[in-house]
């Protein structure tokens, strides 16, 4: 089975669009019975390198699959009734989604750009708690947040070494969003064509 690592969009900025991901949650089975895939969501970016009308607004982009079972109208009509959807349309075997952030989430969103991680409301917070898709530990994600001294020292360590020992002091404990990184293209739909079957793989 293929794995995917899903984008920082996915853990930190897709929450914010208060969109339940139990909405992706499905039981897509073949003619035979075998079970095809139990997740519409494959993955959330920030822009999209063709279809460019939508970029530098701030939208987030969500990429689903776009096999047509018999749950999927429910699911369409469900997806394009939230009031901060702006358009959708097909990249391959997929259905791009694009949403408007939330007024109540702006600032939430400007700050995670900027890698103030900690900054942002407590709101913001539980957001991303309960309704994020991360390939890592679901520990790390709390840690990042309250920016974690435990965090803090890991990081040190590994980016220490006996000559030069590494300090954060007050730094936030996770990188920076690279959203050159955060960017749909026709490598990424290829490999999700590609990859019929996906599971989360972990990370740190």
């Amino acid at each position: 089975m293929s794995e995917v690592k899903y984008t920082k969009t996915a853990t930190f900025l897709f929450p914010l669009l208060e969109i339940p991901k139990n909405l992706f949650i499905c039981d897509v089975k073949s003619t035979f019975g075998k079970q095809m895939f139990t997740q519409r969501f494959l993955n959330a970016y920030l822009s999209d390198d063709r279809v460019t009308k939508y970029n530098d607004q701030g939208y987030i982009f969500l990429i689903v699959r776009n096999f047509r079972d018999l749950d999927f109208d429910t699911f369409y009509s469900t997806m394009i009734a939230f009031p901060n959807y702006v358009d959708d349309y097909d990249n391959r075997d997929h259905l791009t989604l694009v949403y408007s952030v939330p007024d109540a989430q702006k600032n939430n969103f400007d700050l995670i750009l900027q890698g103030k991680y900690s900054e942002i409301d407590a709101a913001g917070k539980k957001l991303i708690l309960s309704n994020n898709f991360f390939s890592g530990k679901p520990m790390t994600l709390p840690l990042i947040l309250n920016k974690a001294l435990a965090l803090k020292v890991s990081w040190e360590e590994r980016l220490s070494n006996p000559q030069s020992p590494a300090y954060l002091y007050d730094q936030e404990v996770w990188p920076i969003i690279n959203q050159e990184e955060e960017i749909i293209t026709a490598d990424k739909l290829e490999y999700f064509t590609k990859s019929k079957s996906l599971s989360p793989t972990g990370e740190f």
